[in-house]
């Protein structure tokens, strides 16, 4: 993987050297009738394929297919995890993920996004760090538009200047989800703890002006808090204070104890998990409709195995082949499935603590990537 030698973060002597690049592809579409009808024929080619695969996924998942499982509707990247915040609700924050730290090689990247853009409708570039702090995000995003997948990524916008702003909305971002986790400065910065309340209002302000200014379709904003103890009473003034042109929606996200497995952040759910927690479990729907790929190549079942408690292989084999599908089908991903079917994910860590199984169920018509896609899918369909 790569050793990412500059620091965002740096406000020493590095100040003073020349700004590199955000870009070192072309971000500039072919707009040649050829490449247009191609770019068209391909996304027609796609969204076809998507619809003759919901069905036979969600036959699939209901029936316990554990072998030849369609491929997944969503992929989550970890471009990095490393951040720049310690933040209380987080196990990056709290120093509990153990793993070593680095960024995803682009060259892996990029064998990830060639295998799976034809396949998966969207695809994260985080999961356990902050996706500005890698040094090609811009690339990445721009890369994932070249090959017709929507990329997403959510950030804590400490590091969204004008420049990184501008190089997200010049690289083709499709979704962003800016965390703002609370309404006064005294909240927020004891929740995102080493971030300034004022210079992050800011960086989004001048995200959303830029965004607006420019007349940029994309990405569709989501303004986002968490529902949480420290949050639960600042939540109606959030909403009303930041519906403003150029966001699309404020999203109040549930409480997401990450399985369960740090009582610090188990400590800050202002929900009970009885609530929406069926008495009867059925396998969790990540493992038929998500895939999840760690910085260095290796494959969770989900984001709440932020230690790899289960092993799922590394997409890349020894021969250095990058082989998303192979592992997603292959016999430890077989085994979980089958432990998850036959009622006996209770033996499984992270699964034995875990509530977010539960956000969601698939149906025959829709599948959610998660219970904020799903809340968000409604709210449009109401519209």
């Amino acid at each position: 993987m790569i050793d990412q030698s500059s620091n965002p973060t740096d406000s020493g002597s590095g100040k003073n050297r020349p700004e590199q690049p955000l870009f070192s592809i072309p971000i500039t579409p072919d707009t040649s009738l050829e490449a247009r009808v191609q770019r068209r024929a391909g996304y027609e080619l796609k969204q076809l394929r998507q619809k003759i695969m919901g069905p036979i996924k969600w036959a699939a998942y209901e029936s316990g297919q554990t072998r030849l499982v369609p491929p997944p509707d969503r992929m989550y990247i970890e471009s990095t995890n490393i951040c720049n915040l310690d933040c209380v609700m987080c196990p990056t924050g709290l120093k509990q993920v153990k793993r070593p730290k680095g960024y995803m090689d682009f060259d892996v990247f990029k064998a990830i996004v060639d295998e799976m853009a034809p396949q998966v409708k969207a695809t994260t570039l985080h999961i356990w760090g902050e996706p500005l702090m890698h040094k090609r995000i811009f690339d990445m995003i721009a890369y994932c538009r070249q090959k017709g997948l929507r990329a997403e990524i959510s950030t804590n916008a400490t590091l969204l200047d004008e420049r990184r702003a501008q190089g997200l909305l010049d690289a083709g971002l499709g979704t962003i989800y800016l965390c703002l986790d609370g309404f006064r400065p005294e909240t927020y910065e004891a929740i995102r703890v080493k971030a300034d309340y004022e210079r992050t209002n800011n960086n989004i302000k001048r995200f959303l002006e830029l965004k607006n200014r420019g007349g940029y379709h994309n990405p569709y904003v989501n303004l986002q808090i968490i529902q949480m103890e420290q949050t639960i009473d600042e939540i109606d003034e959030f909403v009303a204070a930041w519906s403003l042109p150029g966001i699309d929606h404020i999203n109040v996200k549930p409480f997401d104890s990450w399985g369960g497995q740090v009582e610090q952040i188990n400590e800050l759910r202002a929900d009970d998990p009885a609530s929406f927690v069926p008495q009867q479990r059925y396998a969790c729907p990540n493992l038929w409709y998500h895939v999840h790929i760690y910085w260095d190549g290796r494959i969770a079942m989900c984001d709440r195995d932020f230690n790899l408690n289960y092993d799922l292989g590394n997409v890349i084999s020894s021969s250095g082949q990058v082989e998303v599908m192979k592992n997603w089908n292959g016999p430890k991903m077989q085994s979980l499935r089958k432990l998850h079917v036959e009622g006996h994910a209770d033996t499984v860590s992270p699964c034995d603590t875990c509530v977010e199984w539960a956000w969601w169920r698939p149906r025959l018509s829709k599948s959610f990537g998660n219970y904020n896609a799903a809340v968000l899918e409604d709210k449009k369909v109401s519209k």
